[in-house]
């Protein structure tokens, strides 16, 4: 026996220590929003929009609604189809959906979604992973919900809510105005994982390793917290917590992190919960902080056992402007462009000290790339464009040993993209006639690509919604629509330009910089297809003109102090872009996880394993 103690040791330690997975792909996909425009309330009385040419009928959102919104509602359905194809034809079998994966875990979403998951893990042998989002759940147990507009046959909008929502519960059913039906409620915890579980959220026997912070039980009963009112310890409730840690394949470890987090408040004297969207991992560290000591010890045993592990979540984890927030601050406010959801320099280094080399985060529909430096170790938080939203695209990471090449997939061209535009036409010429004040530009109709309608979307979105509440109104007033030369002259700038530059200057506008602004932010370099070397010259020209001229002779009453204050919001607002523009590689990058710190843009030398 003692002849055989030495090699049960060999071979116990092997197992323990074995080698690191030497290549894998893992595909994120997050903020998919899924919505099933085949969803039926035939039943409920509600018969959709017809197509042209016969097709079948849909239930889908309005146009109006989509370019108020941050996200589409309604391609993405087709969208999802062509990057799971995408993610097929490369070969890749891992897929991880960090949150939002619903437009809001509305029941018939969810089974609409499952459906075609489904169909995909049997045809390609694809495992799906899946972490809840803001959205899914919108609180954490079941809720009254509804929309108010889903395009009805004639192009007029119809709500459609659960039979608990108040709409529902107050006012009386008219199936052209109002539709009810249970199909269209919030799913809590329970019911997203009584659908969605066979996607990571619940064991698997064909996984190596399942686990969560509570232990190996996939019961939610036993995966829970106490959440209190804040400053209230009397007042608490259990709430499900879905994160959980599996090894698909041997030596890879997805660390699955809910960072969701609902704070109850008494509202006429009952308990409701907040939603979870600007709460993040700032308030993880305060009100879920047994995440971060879980995080840690899962660090520390990948690192015993030699494993590879990458965590995603729902939520950022490092900042996602490239070093711009306090210039952002200043111009915009402190609550301006989502501020709110950003971690705070505390929150990042905490989550860096877990030992977390690399982590992939949604929530933001950004491309972007940041590096976390705390005492001890180097975090890289990579934002996940959404493919419902400006410019389409999912994060591919291959990888190879301790090296993590993380690629940017970008989806371009969709089939079937065009489907709807018959009923938004529809809609357009019943706007016309009865509420011209709401019409939006059809020219979106006339997009080609996906990639070009995704990109129109956000053009109406910064029109509707981010320029009236983001830029100040004098700003709006006064030179939103005057050229980038007449501004030289507004602010007294004297200077001599060549002919080429004064044209160059004379053909942008305010507003097409401002557009360009948001196309930049959203998609990071991504967005330099759509925004050509002649007119990044011309921004380049302007900025340098802004920044060569920080004087402001101008006279010293109210309209001269106007003019310099808008001559300084210009300014920061073209320093900033300039330096959107000179971030982090977020196209493809390269990240050995075996270092302190170790990034490469994917067009240098590759380092050695």
């Amino acid at each position: 026996m003692k002849l055989f103690l030495p090699l049960i040791l060999c071979m116990l330690s092997t197992a323990l220590h074995a080698a690191p997975i030497a290549k894998a792909q893992i595909a994120f996909v997050p903020d998919i929003h899924f919505h099933d425009i085949y969803g039926d309330f035939s039943a409920e009385g509600f018969k959709g929009t017809a197509l042209a040419q016969a097709q079948k009928s849909v239930s889908i959102r309005s146009m109006q609604a989509q370019i108020h919104s941050t996200r589409l509602f309604n391609e993405n359905y087709f969208a999802l189809i062509a990057t799971l194809d995408d993610i097929a034809a490369k070969g890749v079998k891992l897929v991880a959906l960090p949150g939002d994966f619903t437009d809001d875990g509305q029941p018939i979403h969810l089974q609409g979604l499952k459906t075609i998951l489904d169909g995909y893990a049997k045809k390609h042998g694809m495992r799906f992973f899946a972490i809840p989002g803001n959205h899914d759940p919108v609180k954490p147990f079941k809720s009254a919900g509804g929309k108010a507009d889903f395009l009805g046959l004639e192009g007029q909008q119809v709500g459609i809510y659960s039979t608990d929502h108040p709409r529902c519960e107050h006012t009386s059913i008219d199936n052209n105005s109002l539709v009810c039906s249970d199909k269209i409620a919030h799913a809590g915890y329970k019911e997203i994982v009584e659908i969605m579980g066979a996607f990571g959220l619940l064991p698997d026997n064909r996984d190596l390793l399942w686990e969560t912070p509570f232990g190996k039980a996939g019961s939610l009963d036993e995966r829970r917290y106490t959440q209190c009112v804040k400053n209230d310890k009397t007042s608490c409730k259990q709430v499900p917590d879905t994160s959980y840690l599996v090894e698909p394949v041997k030596g890879l470890w997805l660390l699955a992190i809910d960072a969701n987090v609902y704070i109850p408040q008494f509202k006429n004297g009952t308990m409701v919960f907040q939603g979870s969207g600007n709460a993040g991992y700032n308030k993880v560290l305060t009100e879920k902080p047994f995440l971060l000591d879980w995080i840690t010890k899962v660090v520390k045993r990948a690192k015993q056992q030699n494993k590879t592990l990458i965590a995603f979540s729902h939520f950022p984890m490092g900042e996602f402007y490239d070093g711009q927030t306090q210039s952002i601050k200043s111009l915009f406010g402190d609550s301006a462009f989502q501020l709110a959801r950003e971690p705070s320099i505390d929150t990042r280094k905490l989550l860096a000290e877990t030992g977390l080399k690399l982590h992939i985060g949604g929530h933001m529909h950004m491309n972007d790339t940041s590096v976390i430096e705390s005492e001890h170790n180097t975090l890289f938080n990579i934002q996940a464009p959404s493919i419902a939203a400006y410019r389409p695209a999912y994060k591919l990471v291959t990888l190879n040993n301790q090296l993590a090449k993380v690629d940017t997939i970008t989806i371009d061209n969709v089939a079937q993209f065009d489907l709807l535009f018959s009923a938004y036409h529809k809609e357009h010429d019943y706007l016309q006639k009865n509420a011209p004040e709401q019409l939006w530009n059809n020219r979106i109709l006339t997009a080609k690509s996906y990639h070009s309608y995704s990109k129109m979307h956000l053009q109406a979105l910064a029109k509707w919604r981010f320029i009236p509440r983001e830029w100040p109104q004098g700003f709006r007033e006064q030179v939103l629509n005057m050229s980038l030369l007449e501004i030289t002259a507004l602010f007294n700038i004297d200077i001599q330009l060549p002919k080429a530059q004064r044209q160059g200057l004379q053909t942008k506008s305010v507003l097409d910089f401002i557009i360009d602004f948001y196309l930049v932010r959203n998609a990071g370099t991504l967005a330099f297809t759509d925004i050509s070397q002649a007119t990044q010259h011309i921004y380049q020209t302007m900025t340098n003109i802004l920044n060569n001229n920080t004087g402001c002779n101008v006279s010293s009453d109210t309209k001269g102090e106007n003019i310099c204050q808008l001559k300084s919001a210009l300014t920061q607002a073209f320093s900033i872009y300039d330096n959107l523009k000179h971030a982090l590689p977020d196209r493809c990058l390269i990240i050995d996880m075996s270092k302190n710190k170790s990034l490469q843009n994917c067009d240098e030398e590759t380092p050695s394993p």
